[in-house]
C-alpha cells in the first residue's frame, strides 16, 4: 500500500474529510456519518486535539477516528461509566491487509487520547471507549471486536411513514402542551433541568444545548413541551428535520418520574410526528435501544416500524468495580442524534 501516516485533523482538512465521507457512504449508504463540518466547529473536537486521520502518501484521507469525551457530571451514580465515544473507520476501496493497518493506526492514537481525555474525569466512575457502528459496517465491527471490544447493545433503528394516519390519541389531563423554541437562557436552563433529572447519564448543559440550537435542523425544529398548571415543565419532546434533509427526528423525549403512567410520551411522539408533517417531511427516523421494551411499544403504537439496526461495541479503559454497571442508557455522541424515550 502506500506509505501511510497519522495525525491531528485541521480545518484544512474539511475538504479531504468531504471527500472521505462521499467514498464511505457510497460504499456503505447506510453508514452514520455526521456532517463533516462538525469535526471542526463542534467543542467536543477540541480543535482537532481529538481527531485523527490517516493520509497516503498522495495526500489523501485514507482512514478517520475521532475520540468525543462523554463523562459523567457530579450528580451520576458511580455504577454508571463515563464514555468515550469512537469510530475508526478506513477508505472500503482499499485491500483488508491496508484497511487493518490503518485502522490499528488510528486505534493507538485514539486509545491514547482517551486516556489522557479519562484523566480529567470525576473519579469513581469506571471508563468504557465505545463506537456505535450499523450492522452493515462488517469490517470495522469485526476489527473492534479482535480488539478486545465486546458488543454491549443492539439499536433498533425505526421509521414512521407520515404519510399514513397519525395517532388520535387524547391530550393527557392536568398539562398544557405548547411548541417551544427555548429562546431565552433561563427557559434553555428549566429545559436542561428537567432533561439532566431524567436522562442523568446523557446529562447535558447549556453549551451542548446552544450548540445544537445553532444546527440548520433546529432552524425548523421545535421543542413540544408539557407544562402544570404552575408552568413547571414536566416532559419534552425534540422535533427537527434531520441536518442533510429527506427526514425528520423526534429526539430526547422525557417525561419527569411523577408524571409518568399518565401517557404523555405517547402523545408527545405523536404529536412530535404531526409537526414534521406540517413542515412537509413524508419520514421520521429515530433509534431505541432494542431492550428498552416500554419506547419500543411507545414507537411502535406511533406507527414506527423497525427498519435497521446498530450495534454499540465497547472496551474498559477502566474496569468496573463490584460487577459491570447496568446497561440501559445510551449515552449521546456529541455528533449523532441518539434517540431515548424515558417513561
Amino acid at each position: 500500500m502506500p506509505i501511510m501516516t497519522t495525525r491531528n485533523y485541521t480545518v484544512n482538512d474539511l475538504p479531504l474529510l468531504a471527500e472521505f465521507f462521499s467514498r464511505y457512504q457510497a460504499a456503505i449508504p447506510d453508514a452514520k456519518l455526521a456532517p463533516p463540518e462538525l469535526y471542526t466547529y463542534h467543542p467536543g473536537a477540541d480543535n482537532g486535539a481529538n481527531v485523527f486521520c490517516a493520509m497516503d502518501d498522495s495526500g489523501t484521507m485514507c482512514g478517520f477516528a475521532p475520540v468525543f469525551p462523554a463523562p459523567c457530571d457530579d450528580a451520576t451514580p458511580l455504577t454508571e461509566p463515563h464514555h468515550l465515544w469512537t469510530v475508526i473507520l478506513a477508505d472500503p476501496g482499499l485491500e483488508a491487509d491496508a484497511a487493518t493497518q490503518i485502522r490499528a493506526a488510528l486505534l493507538e492514537r485514539v486509545v491514547a487520547r482517551a486516556r489522557t481525555l479519562a484523566d480529567g474525569f470525576p473519579p469513581g466512575h469506571a471508563v468504557r471507549l465505545a463506537s456505535d457502528l450499523m450492522a452493515s459496517q462488517r469490517p470495522e465491527i469485526d476489527f473492534l471486536l479482535g480488539q478486545g471490544f465486546e458488543l454491549y447493545e443492539t439499536v433498533h433503528i425505526m421509521r414512521c411513514d407520515l404519510t399514513e394516519p397519525l395517532l388520535d390519541s387524547p391530550q393527557p389531563t392536568g398539562v398544557t402542551i405548547r411548541r417551544w423554541r427555548m429562546e431565552t437562557e433561563s427557559e434553555q436552563d428549566a429545559y436542561l433541568a428537567a432533561y439532566n433529572r431524567c436522562l442523568p447519564a446523557n446529562a447535558k448543559d447549556r453549551a451542548a444545548l446552544q450548540f445544537f440550537m445553532q444546527s440548520s435542523g433546529w432552524a425548523k425544529g421545535t421543542a413540544i413541551a408539557a407544562f402544570d398548571a404552575a408552568g413547571n415543565l414536566v416532559a419534552s419532546i425534540l422535533a427537527s428535520p434531520h441536518e442533510e434533509g429527506g427526514f425528520g427526528m423526534t429526539d430526547d423525549v422525557f417525561v419527569l418520574p411523577e408524571w409518568r403512567g399518565r401517557g404523555l410520551a405517547k402523545y408527545l411522539v405523536n404529536a412530535g410526528l404531526a409537526y414534521l408533517r406540517e413542515i412537509g417531511l413524508s419520514q421520521a427516523i429515530l433509534e431505541v435501544l432494542a431492550n428498552n421494551a416500554p419506547a419500543v411499544h411507545v414507537y411502535q403504537a406511533t406507527g414506527h416500524k423497525i427498519i435497521n439496526q446498530e450495534v454499540l461495541l465497547g472496551k474498559w479503559l477502566l474496569a468496573p468495580t463490584g460487577g459491570s454497571p447496568p446497561e440501559r442508557t445510551y449515552v449521546e455522541k456529541p455528533e449523532s442524534s441518539q434517540k431515548k424515550c424515558d417513561k
